[in-house]
């Protein structure tokens, strides 16, 4: 049997692994569920994962140009319109007039996943040309040419792209199944047209990411000592992204001190009145390209700094309770770092998950620019806390910290409490999909 894994997280070479650290948490369970829900299938993927994940994941990774490569003249877009011509003279006819790497790969394939996450639809707009019309039409192809197709772990929508929408309709009803990380998606969808009967809600893998996805063992007490934890001390993770600040695109690095104003007077308010560490945390970095690679900082990080840079010049706090993150963190190692906090306030969804299924008492922050972040609640609610989220247009941090903050332990033994059916949900999504390919 063979798997095929495409869709709109077919990034750039380094993206999952080295960015959005996030995405290593998704990543990692979902192959090796898939692995343990279809023993001795050959996986294959158009994501650009490194050759050592790979290897160690028992994946085989396919050219990025077989589902999308950023190619100039709308090539991506020319070769995915014929694509589906040929699919369609195929359903009709059984004849396969043409084919293409992707085609091959399809045929190939008793299972074609797309995996998307959060970007199908709208909140695709800003990776590529037609990059969402493209993925529309790789998958459409598949279900032409007679393969099962599953969307999984994803929050789709919302869709409202005129020129996409009833094509996505059909994409939509097409799927043999559909596996969300999250029930607030089905929503927006119903609102918007789509059929769903055969979506199921489940959770998202990373809810699966523990010591056991971790390559190499970390050494805790080295972390915790450079980043300075100290018994008796409140340590509060900040995890601050782009998405986070008001106004503006969520890539505009170039921000203005205003742009901060609220963010200042939670932490000011967290240092002076609970005595509380405040530890300013990126969960996304940046790399230097092959043959030169390293790791390196990117713009979450320039964010924090100019946080710091702000609260410093203010001179209303104890600068001994303020703490910059510094380190180029791995993901398992930023994992244990957010495992050891007495409480989250994250900008990022996965961040916030990492202390979620750690049992940190977590605030997120819904994105204040840039797509419309539905998931944030749809995970807060998976594990049964969706009232620690501050609303889009809400900026009275300082009400829902204090509210979440006057609960820590209630919310603890609730996530405790939660955290088995959450895992178990987890699981459901691929026992639905292992269920499609029983004869």
């Amino acid at each position: 049997m063979k798997i095929l894994v495409t869709g709109l997280a077919t990034l750039h070479w380094g993206r999952i692994e080295y960015g959005n650290i996030g995405n290593y948490y998704i990543v990692v369970p979902l192959f090796r569920k898939l692995h343990a829900y279809f023993p001795g299938t050959e996986i294959r993927t158009t994501l650009q994962l490194t050759d050592g994940f790979c290897e160690k994941e028992n994946i085989v990774k396919l050219p990025m140009e077989y589902y999308y490569a950023w190619r100039e003249d709308s090539a991506d877009t020319r070769e995915a319109l014929e694509e589906l011509a040929a699919a369609e003279i195929y359903h009709s006819c059984g004849s396969l007039v043409w084919e293409s790497g992707f085609i091959r790969e399809v045929l190939a394939a008793d299972l074609v996943i797309n995996f998307s996450g959060d970007m199908w639809g709208d909140n695709s707009a800003t990776m590529g040309e037609n990059r969402f019309l493209v993925d529309l039409l790789k998958t459409r192809t598949a279900q032409l040419l007679g393969r099962k197709t599953v969307m999984f772990a994803s929050s789709p929508g919302p869709v409202t792209e005129l020129r996409t929408l009833e094509l996505a309709k059909k994409v939509y009803a097409g799927f043999d199944l559909v596996v969300n990380r999250e029930a607030v998606s089905v929503q927006v969808l119903r609102e918007e047209g789509f059929e769903v009967g055969r979506t199921r809600s489940c959770a998202c893998p990373s809810y699966l990411f523990d010591k056991s996805c971790y390559p190499v063992q970390v050494e805790e007490d080295v972390i915790l000592q450079r980043e300075g934890f100290r018994e008796g001390v409140p340590n509060i993770g900040f995890i601050l992204a782009t998405y986070s600040l008001p106004g503006r695109s969520y890539d505009n690095w170039e921000r203005s001190d205003e742009d901060f104003r609220d963010f200042v007077e939670l932490i000011e308010y967290i240092i002076r009145e609970k005595k509380a560490r405040v530890l300013l945390i990126s969960h996304s970095n940046g790399f230097e390209l092959p043959p030169n690679f390293k790791r390196i900082h990117w713009r979450d990080y320039r964010m924090i700094c100019q946080l710091y840079g702000i609260l410093k010049k203010r001179g209303r706090v104890d600068m001994e309770l303020l703490h910059k993150v510094d380190t180029l963190y791995e993901p398992w190692e930023m994992h244990t770092l957010i495992g050891n906090l007495t409480m989250l306030i994250s900008g990022r969804v996965h961040g916030a998950v990492a202390g979620l299924e750690q049992y940190v008492p977590t605030l997120a922050f819904d994105y204040k620019n840039g797509p419309l972040a539905h998931k944030t609640y749809g995970f807060f609610a998976v594990m049964g806390i969706e009232d620690c989220v501050i609303p889009r247009e809400d900026f009275d941090f300082i009400k829902y910290f204090e509210r979440t903050y006057s609960r820590l332990e209630e919310i603890r033994a609730r996530l405790k409490a939660n955290h088995r059916e959450v895992k178990e949900k987890v699981e459901l999504g691929f026992q639905m999909m292992k269920g499609l390919t029983k004869t």
